[in-house]
């Protein structure tokens, strides 16, 4: 009996310890990851200024914190979905969906900050819809997401009728969105916020090294007494609810909801966060890195404009970068492995 518990604890300590080093070494790569991205941000900024004199400007930066934002809140949800082995591929159309759902009912006459809270919630819902419907089925997340974007759009398009709902309500809510503090645009300053709670929850808690280790090797995270099902599904709802936010606060600058808001946001929230260093076999990802990741392509979007570079251009050199960094990353990673 001595025996067969020991040969039981010999089997499965293993893949517990197995489970801290990969958590351990993750930590120890998301600081060269995050160095790594940080670099080329401060080369590509270097080289864009010598394509237009008003690239280096307070005024210009800021722009471009505010631009990236809207997809940026996402890349940190995304950061947690893509750590945990997942892929969310539906949050561009989960914001439409959300954002009509909030514009409906402060039309409706619903206090904007009601609306908004209703909007995470109904985020939640989303992210849970996605998550459930994927260990129910025992069905990839890519594969449901796909499905869920549709549905999602659909429902945005078909309930509003395809038609842009411009909020009549007054509110500090709407204000928000267009206001500064200490000169820094309220939605730079919401991203900044989320970057710095995600970070902080993917490195410090038991929930984000819980995250990690379930996308590194579930069987061993299984052993370790993780409940890999509900943390899958609970970065599935994180993503939804930071699909909410973001929702939220696009509708507070713009203070229209229209049809196409959202779409083709989750190439670029994928791409932030792969840039970033995630890596889409799971177990591996960082909030510091995915917000770098968004300012690189913010800055790349920004500059090229600046320049007078063509959008079909721009959306051009932009795949190729995220093409490049998924390549980079991948030989990194295979080195590692050596």
């Amino acid at each position: 009996m001595l025996e067969k518990n020991a040969n039981k604890e010999e089997r499965t300590n293993p893949d517990k310890s197995d489970q801290d080093q990969v958590i351990n070494v993750h930590s120890r790569k998301f600081r060269l990851e995050e160095i790594g991205v940080l670099g080329a941000v401060l080369i590509l900024g270097i080289l864009l200024s010598f394509g237009s004199p008003y690239f280096l400007t307070a005024t210009n930066l800021l722009r471009v914190g505010r631009q990236i934002t809207f997809f940026g809140i996402l890349s940190v949800g995304m950061a947690f979905v893509i750590g945990s082995g997942q892929i969310d591929i539906s949050v561009g159309r989960m914001i439409t969906f959300i954002a009509f759902a909030m514009a409906w009912l402060m039309n409706k006459g619903i206090d904007p900050w009601l609306a908004f809270g209703a909007g995470i919630l109904l985020g939640a819902l989303c992210g849970l819809l996605n998550g459930g419907l994927s260990l129910v089925f025992n069905v990839h997340p890519m594969i449901i997401t796909l499905g869920t974007l549709n549905l999602f759009w659909g429902l945005a398009v078909g309930l509003s009728g395809a038609k842009p709902i411009v909020i009549s309500q007054q509110s500090s809510f709407l204000e928000f969105g267009t206001g500064r503090l200490f000169g820094i645009p309220m939605p730079f300053i919401v991203f900044i916020a989320v970057t710095i709670i995600g970070h902080i929850v993917l490195k410090k808690t038991p929930f984000g090294r819980h995250v990690l280790a379930v996308g590194a090797n579930k069987q061993a995270a299984v052993y370790a007494g993780i409940n890999e099902k509900r943390i899958r599904l609970s970065v599935m709802v994180l993503s939804g609810v930071l699909s909410a936010i973001s929702a939220g606060v696009i509708l507070s600058f713009f203070q229209t909801f229209e049809p196409n808001v959202g779409g083709g946001m989750e190439m670029d929230t994928i791409g932030a966060a792969v840039i970033g260093g995630a890596d889409l076999n799971g177990g591996y990802a960082s909030v510091l890195g995915s917000f770098l990741g968004s300012f690189l392509i913010g800055i790349l979007r920004n500059g090229l404009v600046l320049m007078g570079v063509g959008a079909y251009w721009n959306n051009f050199v932009t795949g190729a970068v995220i093409i490049i960094a998924v390549a980079v990353s991948t030989v990194l990673k295979a080195r590692r492995k050596q």
